[in-house]
């Protein structure tokens, strides 16, 4: 969760976008003033200025934000930029406001940068075969050892998604867990611009590093390069062979993935069942009450055409009384053929219904003996 202005006048919250400033540019003094205090009625919110003057309303925090550690940040692109931690600000405020030189201790929290005891940093270059759980353990690895860094395509696609830049699913044939298609659409991010910056950054800046690149690692010509870029006397250089029948504890953990991917295809097709069973019951709810009212209007039909025959006259019915017996015989056959099919209908019904009501417990997943002996998903 992170909140910002940008140069053209947006201010960025959980995720939406608001017109909140007016645009700014090159050549000028900004600002953003964080306002912690409980008495002011502008707590918990940020402004932007420019040049000494406000040009947006106070934007407030979100609530995840509130009280949590705020890490200031710039990003820009194409210009030069100067950034001012000294105690006086570049241009004169319409108030007194403390600069970060002199927040108070309790407003800010400092954290110092534990260095290794013999100055060295350790970059780690995990050598092993693709397709073998090698991104599982190394998400197991950087859980146990928060302090490396993790370089790799997967990790710079996750960074710029999360930075909200988007992304269309899908990927081609030619892409993979080590080498992730870079389909954004932006061009200093499809042509790799980033990478070669990150490359170039990381060798200067002293880190706990892991370098993620299977198929570079696992060749000579590749791995060599790799590691002249750490030939700086404060890195120092390990491979880390990840080959060969992982641990138990490996091993649970995999197949733990595995039942919970097992268990959510199983709950995602029981819901799908489900869903198809009530569309079912509705339908037969609706043909149920067509039939009823079908059967209410002919039985209506035949009440008239009873009445209309018991009006007509005496003498017509005794010089038709042969014939309009043998018709009378046929309409109390038809009507007892369509009594028995509708019974039938009835008894139909009455079963698909039957089924319909039952209700199907939710499956528990269990893995099958192969794939309690897999190693790796």
């Amino acid at each position: 969760t992170c909140v910002c202005f940008d140069s053209e006048g947006f201010f960025y919250s959980e995720k939406k976008r608001t017109p909140a400033s007016s645009r700014f540019g090159r050549d000028q003094a900004l600002g953003v003033l964080l306002n912690l205090d409980t008495k002011s009625p502008n707590t918990n919110t940020v402004s932007l200025f420019c040049n000494g003057t406000r040009i947006s309303e106070p934007m407030p925090l979100p609530e995840k934000l509130k009280g949590e550690v705020l890490y200031p940040h710039v990003a820009y692109r194409n210009v030069s930029l100067q950034v001012n931690f000294g105690p006086f600000p570049m241009a004169k405020m319409p108030f007194k406001c403390r600069m970060i030189q002199e927040a108070a201790s309790m407003d800010v929290k400092e954290v110092k940068v534990e260095k290794p005891k013999d100055g060295k940093y350790e970059v780690l270059f995990p050598v092993a075969f693709p397709d073998e759980g090698t991104f599982d353990w190394l998400d197991a690895f950087l859980e146990k050892n928060p302090k490396y860094v993790e370089l790799s395509d997967r990790k710079i696609l996750d960074w710029a998604v999360k930075s909200g830049i988007w992304k269309p699913k899908g990927n081609s044939w030619r892409a993979s867990n080590d080498k992730p298609e870079y389909n954004f659409g932006l061009q200093f991010m499809d042509d790799f611009s980033i990478r070669r910056c990150l490359d170039a950054v990381t060798t200067v800046v002293p880190r706990h590093y892991i370098v993620m690149e299977v198929k570079q690692n696992l060749t000579r010509a590749e791995r060599e390069s790799n590691l002249k870029r750490f030939s700086s006397p404060h890195f120092k250089k390990i491979a880390h062979v990840v080959i060969g029948e992982p641990p138990k504890e490996y091993k649970a953990v995999v197949q733990q993935k595995l039942l919970e991917e097992k268990q959510a295809k199983a709950e995602v097709d029981w819901k799908m069942r489900k869903l198809e069973k009530e569309r079912k019951k509705v339908i037969a709810q609706r043909q149920q009450e067509m039939a009823e009212q079908k059967a209410k209007l002919e039985a209506k039909k035949r009440e008239e055409e009873e009445a209309k025959k018991k009006e007509a006259g005496e003498e017509g019915e005794k010089e038709d009384g042969e014939q309009k017996e043998g018709e009378e015989k046929k309409e109390d056959k038809m009507e007892t053929d369509e009594k028995e099919k509708e019974e039938e209908k009835k008894e139909e019904a009455a079963e698909e219904k039957e089924d319909l009501d039952v209700d199907e417990p939710m499956p528990q997943a269990e893995l099958t003996e192969e794939e309690k002996k897999l190693n790796f998903k």
